[in-house]
């Protein structure tokens, strides 16, 4: 008898946490999947919607035990995208934020095209041709010697994104204004390596010894190519040096023809 009751009380108890787990298995389940795009090239609006089919596979799934990692993973499919947030809103959506990356660095692989490396210098992907998802082209860097996995690394490269930023904060674009950029290195004094910049007009910054101060460098060059005339900008270079022996910043020269070759 005592038997009986037991084996009945289990029986109810356990039926009872069946349906306790029913229960919040029907109020925790993923009905919502609220992805906020940021696309702005045709390429990027085509995959923000396969994505979003990705996306929505989760769908149906347990919010409770939905690991984010999962939707991470499935972003993380599209190099081309950045994700910014993600977040449970219990008990029934899940809310992302996924930006486009803006391509903006081509570095040649030898024999393979070019690897395509993102502002903040992330890589993306390899192309067959410098060819920018939006338009255009992307900056050709020369003479670098780069790691393009994940974050690029390389010498000089954490200089080339100060560089960079500089040329942001005051033109508003970097690769709207430039075409290329140069690492040019002196075998017997690294004190006399430079960046040569090609801007889209046609002259050329030189920033000497960019591994020092380099932001501050190219803040003077264009405070010296905002000055030039229309004419100006077609061809000439702007040299900007620090002083090898107090290390001050000298003025930025324009001339017609490089000191550097």
């Amino acid at each position: 008898m005592k038997k009986r009751v037991l084996i009945s009380t289990v029986v109810a108890f356990v039926l009872l946490f069946a349906a306790i787990a029913a229960g919040l298995n029907a109020i925790f389940t993923v009905t919502h999947i609220r992805a906020e795009f940021s696309a702005f090239s045709a390429e990027g609006r085509e995959e923000a919607h396969a994505l979003r089919e990705k996306l929505d596979t989760f769908l149906g799934k347990s919010s409770a035990f939905l690991d984010l990692d999962d939707l991470r993973d499935v972003v993380a499919e599209y190099p081309g995208f950045r994700l910014d947030s993600i977040e449970k809103k219990y008990p029934t959506t899940v809310r992302l934020s996924i930006s486009e990356r803006n391509e903006t660095y081509a570095y040649a692989r030898e024999g393979s095209g070019y690897a395509i490396i993102d502002e903040e210098g992330i890589y993306l992907y390899d192309k067959a041709e410098n060819v920018n998802r939006a338009e255009g082209a992307n900056i050709l860097l020369e003479g670098f010697a780069l790691t393009a996995e994940g974050a690029v690394t390389g010498e000089y490269f954490p200089e080339l994104l100060a560089v960079s930023s500089a040329m942001e904060e005051t033109l508003g674009s970097f690769r709207a204004n430039v075409v290329y950029v140069r690492l040019v290195q002196d075998t017997a004094n690294p004190r006399y390596d430079y960046f040569r910049i090609g801007m889209r007009e046609g002259v050329v910054l030189d920033i000497l010894n960019p591994a020092d101060r380099p932001a501050e460098k190219t803040a003077r060059a264009l405070e010296a190519y905002l000055a030039l005339s229309d004419e100006d900008r077609i061809f000439g270079f702007i040299t900007v040096v620090d002083s090898p022996s107090t290390g001050e910043l000298l003025p930025p020269d324009y001339s017609r023809e490089s000191s550097l070759g």
